[in-house]
């Protein structure tokens, strides 16, 4: 192939690049828009706990990422040092911000096992390996990267010219991490649905299963591209899943809220003994001067909940 046509093709791949990347901050803006609404009822006006610092870092962090992704295919005649630059910043603020909307996931799923300590070890410290194993597995990515000058001035954006796929072994830990807590969703699921089919429980199920094995795929596919696809496609899907992981781990809790608040109506009709435990369990008391739990089992979204306090 000649070097007018190796050209041809590299700008074409990063083409449908630019168009996903573009998409994907797109699809971030349109939903905050969608939620906002949801959002400052039942995380602005909470008070301010652990569970809603992780909930707005989870959310606000890909603002700051997406845009760099963007410069570093948008901006033209851009030098490869700033697009280093731009780029490790994308990939730590990534990196953590996609840690963040696991450990969200990872509270939930605990909680349903009414936070069992066996469960809770288990969680605990497969946490603490992938996340040592991920920042070292980052860290030798981000210095194997190399960008060079664009074959034309025309073209828009960054060139990467070497990359190590190690990288990949992030997204495969993503994937088991999805697996496992689809696994154990769906095996609570079971159980419990024998008992009751109340709303918190069918926003916890169904959100649980649906929306994780929409992000299984995701993860499939970042594998697949870091694998078997040209360098030039190295982005392809990474910064689609990063927006679509932050906004699926956060509408989880926004749901729950919201399946909680339909709970506690005075038109809701309890519909058996084990529903009204579960909503117990996802709501906050409602008494004067009292932010504590319903139950000591609580989970940690009656901290996102707005405290009912009479003046």
């Amino acid at each position: 192939m000649s070097a007018s046509s190796n050209v041809t093709v590299a700008a074409h791949r990063l083409q449908v690049v630019r168009y996903t990347q573009v998409a994907s901050m797109a699809v971030l803006i349109a939903e905050w828009f969608f939620v906002i609404g949801e959002e400052v009822e039942y995380v602005w006006k909470a008070p301010w706990t652990y569970m809603k610092v992780l909930y707005l870092l989870s959310r606000y962090t890909p603002f700051l990422d997406t845009p760099f992704n963007l410069l570093n295919y948008l901006r033209p005649r851009i030098s490869p040092k700033a697009c280093l630059v731009n780029y490790k910043i994308a990939a730590t603020s990534t990196f953590v911000g996609m840690n963040i909307s696991e450990y969200i996931l990872i509270i939930r799923t605990h909680a349903l096992y009414r936070r069992s300590k066996t469960m809770g070890w288990i969680l605990g410290g497969g946490v603490v390996i992938c996340t040592i194993v991920g920042v070292i597995t980052l860290a030798l990515f981000e210095t194997s990267l190399v960008f060079g000058p664009l074959p034309s001035p025309e073209i828009p954006g960054c060139l990467l010219q070497e990359g190590s796929d190690i990288v990949f072994a992030n997204f495969v830990i993503l994937l088991l991490w999805e697996l496992l807590i689809v696994i154990l969703t769906a095996y609570k699921a079971i159980r419990d649905f024998r008992i009751s089919n109340g709303p918190v429980l069918q926003t916890l199920y169904r959100d649980g299963i649906i929306f994780f094995f929409f992000l299984l795929t995701l993860s499939t596919a970042n594998i697949i591209v870091f694998v078997v696809a040209p360098l030039e496609y190295l982005d392809l899907f990474d910064t689609l899943t990063r927006c679509l992981h932050s906004i699926i781990c956060c509408r989880v809790l926004l749901n729950l809220r919201g399946a909680a608040n339909e709970s506690d109506s005075p038109t809701a009709t309890p519909q058996m003994g084990a529903s009204i435990r579960f909503v117990k369990i996802f709501t906050s008391r409602r008494s004067r001067g009292d932010l504590t739990y319903s139950t000591e089992e609580s989970f940690p979204m009656n901290d996102m909940s707005r405290s009912a306090q009479e003046p």
